[in-house]
């Protein structure tokens, strides 16, 4: 029987292959946070529309990575994880932010389209980021007695 608390992680899978399947797991989130920003936006501005797709988007991201990209299974860490899910949220808030202001400053009045195209590059980048920490939090490195 397997304790619902312990963690199982997926050591064995190489790091190309964890951010190939981070990418994929990644890209559904953010077609649901873009599915969210537009949804959102028709009653939101800009920035409170991203801040709230961004939210609901990065706690379902994370359980995602955890269990898909990274074979975490069970309770434990869970609260560490999402923690560091919600830190990157904020990160990502503040580039994603940046960027739409940015965006706003240097066009009058810029499409959805262009505003989607700014997050969508944004939220790479960010993606990049995460990954490294997430990888870095969910897969540790195995300890080896002796030197």
């Amino acid at each position: 029987m397997i304790d619902s608390h312990t963690t199982t992680v997926d050591r064995k899978r190489p790091v190309l292959l964890q951010l190939v399947v981070f990418a994929g797991v990644g890209g559904v989130f953010n077609v649901l946070y873009g599915l969210l920003y537009i949804l959102l936006r028709t009653g939101l501005d800009a920035q409170w529309a991203n801040a709230i797709a961004l939210v609901l988007s990065t706690i379902a991201g994370t359980w995602g990575h955890r269990r898909v990209t990274f074979g975490v299974r069970g309770t434990a860490r869970t609260l560490s994880h999402q923690s560091l899910g919600l830190a990157l949220l904020a990160f990502g808030l503040a580039v994603t932010g940046g960027s739409l202001m940015l965006l706003e400053a240097s066009v009058d009045g810029p499409s959805r389209t262009a505003e989607l195209l700014v997050l969508a590059a944004a939220n790479l980048g960010v993606g990049l980021v995460r990954f490294f920490l997430f990888r870095l939090a969910m897969v540790p490195e195995p300890v080896h007695a002796g030197g």
